[in-house]
């Protein structure tokens, strides 16, 4: 089929811009699609890499309600080698962290403490994460480096919780007067129906107010 002078000037014309852009167009489609592809490809990762976290810190689960401190340590540090950036990893620690504690680990418990505030991750756990560890240390007698979690930032709903711990760190290192002013700041951060009012004020109360 012959083409009229107008169409061949126009195939001419497209053979022309193909000639000298259709590499470039062909990259950038080749591009867009390879994107599009690992960005498939990495949702999928992800999701994969949770659910089999997940399956893992349900085992967690059951090993804490069995107080099986040893199986509890394997787990936890399967979580944070796999899955270090996992959510529930930072979780699996702190509640590593609380039996440890509660078995009178110091040492595992303040290591737990530790790898989740070193992941700056979520701001309410780090501050859950901060206060356990001042606790931690202030069974140890580490005054100082208590008193030094408890002054690190922290969102304000824990405010009054950081200052009831600090006051408890000073009376151990006997500084009366300056937990009898953390109580009153402790106090005074509290909101008025908060659970913990009247044992902060029998608190305040025993060192005089």
């Amino acid at each position: 089929m012959a083409y009229d002078l107008q169409e061949q000037e126009q195939i001419d014309t497209l053979k022309a811009f193909w000639s000298q852009w259709g590499k470039l167009i062909g990259g950038a489609v080749l591009a867009v699609s390879l994107g599009f592809l690992g960005f498939k490809g990495w949702q999928y990762y992800q999701r994969s890499q949770a659910e089999a976290a997940a399956v893992i810190y349900s085992q967690l689960e059951t090993q804490l309600q069995g107080a099986k401190l040893d199986q509890v340590k394997s787990t936890v540090a399967l979580l944070q080698r796999d899955y270090p950036s996992s959510a529930l990893s930072s979780n699996a620690a702190l509640l590593a962290a609380k039996l440890a504690f509660e078995r009178n680990d110091l040492g595992f418990a303040r290591a737990q403490l530790k790898w989740v505030l070193a992941q700056q991750g979520d701001e309410v756990v780090m501050a859950v994460a901060r206060l356990r560890l001042a606790t931690v240390l202030l069974d140890e007698k580490q005054y100082d480096a208590a008193l030094a979690e408890l002054s690190q930032p922290r969102p304000a709903a824990f405010d009054s919780q950081f200052l009831d711990l600090k006051g408890d760190v000073l009376v151990a290192r006997g500084d009366i007067s300056g937990a009898r002013e953390s109580y009153k700041a402790a106090l005074a951060k509290a909101a008025p129906d908060a659970p913990a009012r009247d044992f902060i004020q029998t608190k305040l109360d025993s060192v005089g107010n």
